[in-house]
């Protein structure tokens, strides 16, 4: 069984696929970032010309739109990762998003819930496998949890006050 993208004509030439059906496949099967499809293409070994000819064309026809793919991307990290802020602004900096469609995105997945709501969510799930351990571990633990999943120091340093309190550590005649 044959496996790939080749039409059975462009196989027995020896020649690649049209870098427009190629663009279209890989769509399909995901969204992607306008760098990330570049990237692609590139890997493809498509000339420069090719691609930025296959981009103008799938931006004009709304096939390929970064302001939206970043709101899709933060509103589905934010909600079902309970990610941070500062997280999700680096990685689509990493996809190449503009900072302004970044700041837009970023907006919209916190606008329907605060981010404190997010980290409170993200620390419930976090705090079920810290228990049994030492409450100054575990919230050094939760703490840095939630510093990589990219909450603020303030919202860090105000949950885990919440969940191990000060107070509630053991003495060492314990």
């Amino acid at each position: 069984m044959k496996r790939g993208w080749k039409s059975s004509e462009g196989a027995a030439a020896g020649e690649r696929p049209d870098p427009w059906e190629v663009a279209l496949r890989l769509l399909a099967m995901r969204a992607l970032a306008t760098q990330e499809l570049r990237q692609r293409l590139t890997r493809r070994g498509y000339t420069p010309e090719q691609i930025a000819a296959v981009v103008s064309r799938l931006t004009a026809s709304r096939y390929l739109d970064d302001a939206e793919y970043a709101r899709a991307w933060a509103r589905a990290r934010a909600h079902r990762r309970s990610v941070g802020p500062a997280r999700l602004a680096q990685e689509l900096r990493v996809r190449g998003i503009a900072e302004v469609e970044i700041a837009g995105a970023l907006e919209e997945a916190y606008g329907e819930r605060d981010a404190r709501q997010v980290a409170e969510a993200a620390a419930d799930r976090k705090r079920a496998g810290l228990q049994g351990l030492a409450p100054e571990i575990a919230r050094r633990r939760l703490a840095a949890y939630l510093s990589r999943q990219g909450f603020s120091a303030e919202i860090v340093l105000a949950l885990c006050r919440k969940h191990f309190p000060p107070g509630e550590e053991r003495t060492p005649d314990d």
